[in-house]
């Protein structure tokens, strides 16, 4: 298997920026990594907020222990828009990192 693919391949199924370190690019792996490790952390953070609501909600009897008024409870959370754009930034350096792994040539 040739490098860029295994590069590739490490982006996708490791992290964004893993597959530029191992190819050694090590700037461009600090430019897909960092951007998705930030953008990781405050999805991360809204996530477990929700979840920390809802398992209060449901210990204090607010939400009846039944998954589809879970889910209508979650449904009506609005999303901020700060976790949107941290999901479009994640999307934006997985994608950009696989693609860049596979196309642009290797500096010699």
């Amino acid at each position: 298997m040739r490098r860029k693919s295994v590069g590739a391949l490490l982006s996708a199924l490791v992290f964004p920026g893993v597959g530029q370190y191992y190819l050694g690019r090590r700037m461009r792996a600090l430019l897909f990594l960092a951007p998705a490790v930030a953008a990781g952390i405050l999805y991360f953070n809204f996530a477990l907020g929700e979840a920390n609501t809802m398992a209060d909600q449901l210990l204090s009897g607010k939400v009846a222990a039944d998954p589809a008024a879970i889910e209508a409870q979650l449904a009506s959370a609005p999303t901020p828009v700060s976790v949107t754009l941290a999901e479009i930034v994640f999307v934006v350096c997985y994608v950009g990192s696989i693609a860049e792994a596979l196309v642009v040539k290797p500096q010699v």
